[in-house]
């Protein structure tokens, strides 16, 4: 940020300078947030900031991401399709799961394709590595509340 020239007292009270960015967009700021180093751009490094801050793995387009998402979603959104079933059970995510970059990890040195799905062993387990496994559509439709098991006899 580099100062042009005085803009006066716009609010009658406090100096206002004009100023231009280091990206070329001019901006007045008021000389109190030049002088403590509140104002440092016009807002383009906040901005910069947050992209990186969204986007630091360039994978939440993926079909693993939306997994990883929707299986947090299922555990601690109130509001989320089957929570009840997941989060209102007490099922929890493991720690290591909380970022997106372990769970993609474990998921590409354990099978993950894009044909499978997360299946926890133990139905009453967190989701966490030692409790889940990638499944195909149809061995996950048999994990289902409502599938009865039948004995079949000889």
């Amino acid at each position: 940020m580099t100062v042009i020239s005085y803009a006066g007292q716009a609010d009658g009270k406090r100096s206002h300078w004009n100023c231009v960015c280091d990206c070329g967009k001019k901006t007045t700021v008021i000389s109190y947030s030049l002088r403590a180093g509140i104002t440092k751009s016009c807002g383009c490094l906040q901005k910069e900031t947050i992209k990186k801050i969204r986007l630091t793995h360039g994978m939440s387009k993926t079909r693993l991401f939306t997994i990883w998402d929707n299986m947090r979603r299922r555990c601690y959104d109130k509001g989320a399709t089957g929570y009840k079933y997941y989060g209102g059970r007490g099922i929890k995510v493991c720690k290591k799961w909380q970022d997106f970059i372990p769970f993609k990890d474990w998921a590409l040195s354990h099978g993950y394709t894009d044909d499978l799905t997360i299946d926890r062993i133990d139905n009453d387990g967190n989701y966490e590595p030692d409790n889940c496994q990638w499944i195909t559509h149809k061995d996950q439709q048999k994990n289902r509340r409502n599938v009865k098991k039948v004995k079949a006899y000889a």
